[in-house]
């Protein structure tokens, strides 16, 4: 009897995480899923990725909307979304009875399935728990460790603090992160063919501007964002802008990136994005890719601001405030300065070698469900 794992996926980041973890139940005789997709898979302006989902073969189990069609870019309709999602979840889990919900990271369907799993008395299992950011993921990613029984996580220092919240040290198990191994395995793209479909000269620097909203600094947005903007611009270099998530205050942002200049993509697939980062000069922006997913290919990063402050990270990532001359500093240092560009080269990954999702697997596969205390006792 094939043991049967729920997982929801709202939006690029966390597909691009379950990916190759669905890639690799599809292959165990012991494993089989459940996908469930939302969020901004479903939305138009972000680019409607259900279709990059249905390109890689995967089952789809439901779908479902959790965001309003007035979808009016606050918090409120954040956590209206987050209460939709609980509603929607607790129905499917009900009528498909799973043995496991594998949660992750720090998104809030996927916290929605954390607290439907505990509160329906499923096995919760939590990817990417212990780490520590800013915004309001932080607060996203402990709750749905509170909620989950079992704990997969990228580095050994999170490990650490999880095991500090109280958590059964049992049940903490590090497996790195598993978009690295989507990066590992990613189907290289000829340069001729990126430079010709996103008209740009690979001969060049390129930057690739990836930059989300932050959630607790909504009067800033703008402001914010204009300064990375502003520093592009000044320094005439070419540059591709791929749209953020679907969080508060996004749209305040899309107006902004509309009326600059710059390429801009509302979505792209992950081996189109992995093929332009591997070519790129440097990431600017707030995204975890760039403290994860760039180290991992030695390109430099610019981390902007406060929303991956605490993250762990390489001697590759420049961090920044908001400020014009800041950034246009650290971009410059990222092209032009040769020791820091060799140190990049030499820069190890902290967050696994691209081998996570076997691991995960293998863990689903040896996990005695019926060992596992639905009744969470915290080790303080």
């Amino acid at each position: 009897m094939k043991k049967k794992i729920l997982i929801v996926t709202e939006r690029r980041a966390d597909y691009s995480k379950f990916r190759p973890v669905i890639k690799e139940i599809e292959k165990s005789s012991k494993l089989d899923y459940f996908l469930i997709v939302t969020g901004s898979h479903l939305l138009k302006e972000h680019g409607k990725t259900l279709k990059d989902i249905q390109k890689d073969g995967f089952k789809i189990t439901a779908k479902f909307q959790m965001y309003s069609r007035k979808n009016d870019d606050t918090g409120f309709e954040m956590v209206s979304a987050l209460g939709k999602s609980i509603i929607e979840l607790s129905k499917l889990v009900k009528k498909l009875n799973p043995d496991i919900i594998l949660s992750g990271f720090d998104i809030g369907a996927n916290f929605a399935s954390a607290i439907v799993g505990a509160h329906m008395n499923k096995i919760v299992i939590h990817i990417e728990g212990g780490e520590i950011s800013g915004t309001i993921d932080d607060p996203i990613r402990h709750a749905t460790t509170r909620f989950a029984h079992i704990h997969y996580v990228t580095n050994p220092s999170a490990a650490k603090r999880i095991i500090r919240m109280g958590e059964n040290p049992k049940y903490v198990h590090v497996v790195g992160n598993p978009s690295l191994d989507s990066i590992r395995t990613a189907k290289q793209i000829p340069k001729n063919e990126l430079e010709k479909e996103f008209d740009i000269d690979l001969s060049k620097p390129l930057i690739l501007i990836l930059q989300h909203t932050v959630t607790t600094e909504l009067d800033s947005i703008k402001k914010n964002f204009k300064k990375t903007l502003d520093a592009i611009k000044e320094l005439n270099v070419q540059a591709i802008l791929i749209y953020g998530n679907a969080d508060a205050g996004s749209k305040q942002i899309s107006k902004l990136i509309q009326h600059s200049n710059i390429k801009q993509y509302s979505t792209l697939s992950f081996e189109k994005y992995i093929n332009l980062l591997k070519n790129s000069s440097v990431l600017v922006g707030n995204s975890s890719s760039g403290i994860m997913e760039a180290p991992f290919l030695h390109i430099p990063s610019i981390d902007i601001g406060s929303r991956q402050s605490r993250r762990l990270q390489s001697s590759s990532v420049i961090d920044v405030n908001y400020d014009k001359d800041e950034i246009k500093k650290a971009i410059k240092k990222s092209i032009n300065d040769k020791r820091f560009l060799a140190k990049c080269k030499k820069t190890k990954s902290l967050y696994g070698q691209g081998y996570s999702s076997k691991k995960i697997v293998k863990l689903l596969e040896d996990l005695e469900i019926e060992k596992i205390p639905i009744q969470k006792q915290l080790f303080y």
